[in-house]
């Protein structure tokens, strides 16, 4: 029997017919209005794919250089200790300051090593660096002074390498003032390669990922999966300023991100770094995200010709969802960008009250609120310190200090190291709310330093149910910005606070050395004006009544400013004391002084201006010798009245070993004058940089009243000198000594 085709069925073809041409329009609809969105779902997936690993090569990159920040900070707490600056303190101090850093830093920092100026170790931690420095015996680095020179010049801190002969020394290295105008060098030798394994090795950067840290110079500090080999020349990625995406690089087959690494916050962004950091993968791997989105699409299509009445509601669906995805994403990739701007904002200032403004002018970028507060935990007094509040109905009349049991929702916070959101205030028992207070909802968060709380975040919105689990987690994250720069301003402000106390010991000390009163000759007015130029000066004046009636005036200028000055000046008025009551002469006591104190000065480079004057009331001569001073003034009560230069000098102490002193004698008749001055007067520069100058000094003089006190000169030269500065500073100390002989008594 003949078979027929269905087709040739008549009641069966033409349904078949339209069945099938049916399917197919549909078919062809759905492939084209699915081609529409692939390009579109396509490109998101690739900019997905290629955003997520610029993000992770910058976070890797920012994570490297938090590790370097915070030994730099350690670094520059390091070299400010007197302990350490001091060449002639005792070791100990420095070497247990050098053991207790290095201990906190949990073993990444392999050696701490204070260098001279011609590279040899001075002393060094571990004990065993220290045992080879003493032997004579040398470190497993070396440097030299030409090294130590550079980094001098450099200054800040700076990120080097040496050489051990098994490999090399990773090296945090900065200038140390020794205070004597000799600058040496501090180095943190860090154990980078461990920190880089520890941290890199847990970093997923799945099937054909592999992660690279160069130098700049192309040497490669580590590597993660290190097949294939990177063969790649550097040249190209060594002076990025930015997180730059490559294709074809290292090899054809791959891609890579490449993020600079800067090793000292005082390094410019729009700098070259000192590390690259670079994160590839195959273009395979790359294009597997995509092909598993087309993949999805094509079974999403298939699924729709069974599903036909579904067709617009899922791909609408899909859409939108696609469309809420970036949305996330975006904001996601806003979120990071803003949390690096805020963290660079935050820290670049070491002033506390900027940062806490700075704080809570940036938290409404990251997270809403209608009100916000710091609050500081002091754990020895058990309180908690409200430091800093912005927005609406702030509790300003509540006290600044508060117990931390009385703040159940921040107690909360700081004892389990967590955030806490409560979400209906009013009738949450852990909030206290305040008469007619509008805060409905809060968030509290820690503010921590390497995971010890130091304060809390408080978040309010006046609204109910405020805060998301997103919203936490990004306050999370820029709370712990907002401690590390609330603590590096407290380490600063307390170091600050610290070195002024130490100041203002050496001012009272020295002060107490000065004369408190003018000698009881009564043949003799003298006035006595001096004024540093920090808080501890080098100038020196002092008054001796000698045992035979006549008086001794010293006036001294030792070589720079500060607290070295003023030590050499209490020595140098110990010996003066002591040497006046055994010298004939100025000129002598000059020369037993240069030998008495000569050796201690060489020690120290350092000198001492010094000019002595003998004046015997009885005779009514004065003899006179200076070393390395300006040249007085002399008016006598003569018939012209004049101011004249006394035409004393020579070597200042310290200067040289076999030197003689010259002394010049004259008689001071009554209402006779001598002013004496250090070169800071006539060295003081306005804001054009213009000298006072003698010219302007001695028109000063010259316009001296005969009848003025030695008071209203030496305060009328002191207000000259201000005025010239015209606001600023003195560059110098200044000192004005002035001293007028009076009619004897009948």
């Amino acid at each position: 029997m003949a078979t027929r085709s269905l087709f040739s069925d008549h009641r069966t073809a033409r349904p078949l017919i339209v069945i099938t041409v049916a399917v197919l329009l549909l078919m062809a609809l759905i492939g084209f209005l699915t081609f529409i969105p692939a390009g579109a779902i396509t490109s998101a997936a690739q900019e997905r794919s290629a955003e997520a690993q610029r993000l992770l090569a910058g976070s890797l990159a920012r994570r490297i250089e938090n590790f370097f920040n915070t030994y730099s900070n350690v670094l520059i707490s390091l070299a400010s200790r007197p302990a350490i600056q001091s060449v002639a303190a005792s070791r100990e101090t420095a070497l247990s300051l050098l053991e207790e850093a290095a201990k906190a830093s949990n073993g990444e920092i392999k050696a701490i090593v204070r260098l001279a100026r011609d590279g040899s170790p001075r002393y060094a931690y571990p004990p065993e660096y220290n045992q080879r420095i003493q032997a004579g015996q040398a470190l497993p680095w070396s440097a030299d002074a030409a090294w130590i020179s550079d980094i001098v010049n450099g200054g800040g801190i700076q990120f080097t390498r040496r050489s051990t002969g098994l490999g090399v020394a990773y090296l945090l290295v900065t200038p140390v003032n020794t205070g004597l105008g000799i600058n040496e060098v501090l180095a943190l030798e860090l154990d980078l390669v461990g920190y880089l394994n520890n941290f890199l090795s847990s970093v997923d950067i799945g099937r054909s990922g592999q992660i690279w840290v160069l130098t700049t110079s192309g040497v490669q500090l580590y590597s993660a999966r290190p097949e294939p080999e990177f063969r790649a020349g550097t040249a190209q990625i060594v002076n990025l300023t930015e997180t730059t995406t490559l294709t074809g690089y290292p090899s054809a087959d791959r891609e890579a991100v490449v993020a600079p690494v800067y090793t000292s916050f005082t390094q410019s962004r729009t700098s070259v770094g000192s590390l690259v950091l670079v994160l590839s993968r195959t273009f395979e791997e790359a294009n597997q995200v995509v092909a598993g989105t087309l993949q999805l699409i094509a079974l999403f299509s298939f699924g729709v010709i069974a599903f036909v009445a579904l067709f617009g509601l899922l791909v609408g669906g899909f859409l939108l969802a696609e469309a809420n995805r970036r949305r996330r994403e975006e904001g996601r990739r806003e979120t990071a960008n803003t949390l690096l701007d805020i963290s660079r904002a935050l820290n670049s200032s070491l002033e506390l009250n900027t940062v806490l403004e700075r704080i809570l002018a940036n938290l409404s970028s990251v997270v809403r609120y209608d009100s916000a507060s710091i609050f500081l935990v002091d754990e020895d007094a058990q309180q908690f310190e409200i430091v800093a509040e912005s927005g609406a109905h702030q509790a300003t009349q509540a006290p600044q200090r508060l117990p931390i049991d009385a703040i159940k929702g921040a107690r909360e916070v700081f004892e389990k190291n967590a955030p806490i959101v409560i979400a209906d205030c009013l009738n949450d028992p852990r909030w206290q709310a305040l008469p007619n207070s509008p805060i409905r909802s809060w968030l509290g968060v820690p503010l921590r330093v390497r995971d010890q709380v130091v304060g809390v975040l408080n978040i309010n919105s006046h609204q109910l149910n405020s805060y998301t689990e997103d919203d936490v987690a990004v306050a999370v994250a820029f709370a712990d910005q907002a401690g590390v720069a609330i603590q590096n301003a407290r380490s600063h402000e307390l170091q600050i606070r610290v070195y002024e106390a130490e100041l203002e010991t050496a001012r009272a000390i020295q002060t107490s050395l000065l004369p408190q009163e003018p000698p009881p000759i009564p043949q003799v007015q003298i006035a006595a004006r001096s004024i540093p130029a920090r808080q501890v000066s080098g100038d020196y004046y002092q008054y001796f009544v000698l045992p035979n009636g006549k008086l001794g005036v010293a006036v001294g200028d030792v070589s720079g400013k500060g607290i070295p000055a003023a030590l050499l000046m209490a020595v140098i008025t110990t010996a003066l004391r002591d040497e006046i009551l055994r010298a004939d002469s100025p000129s002598g006591l000059l020369s037993e002084l240069n030998q008495r104190l000569l050796e201690r000065m060489r020690q120290n480079q350092m000198n001492s201006g010094l000019l002595i004057t003998i004046f015997d009331p009885h005779t009514q001569r004065a003899e006179i010798a200076a070393g390395g001073m300006l040249a007085p003034y002399v008016r006598t009560n003569g018939q012209s009245a004049r101011w004249q230069e006394i035409e004393v000098s020579g070597y200042p102490l310290g200067a040289a070993e076999h030197v003689s002193y010259r002394a010049e004698s004259l008689t001071l008749m009554p209402e006779s004058l001598i002013v004496f001055v250090t070169d800071g007067v006539i060295e003081a520069k306005d804001r054009n940089d213009n000298l006072f100058g003698f010219e302007r000094f001695e028109a000063l003089l010259a316009a001296q009243p005969p009848e003025a006190s030695a008071d209203q000169i030496a305060d009328s030269i002191l207000a000259a000198v201000h005025a010239h500065l015209n606001g600023q500073e003195a560059q110098d100390d200044i000192t004005v000594v002035v001293l007028k002989t009076l009619p004897q008594a009948r």
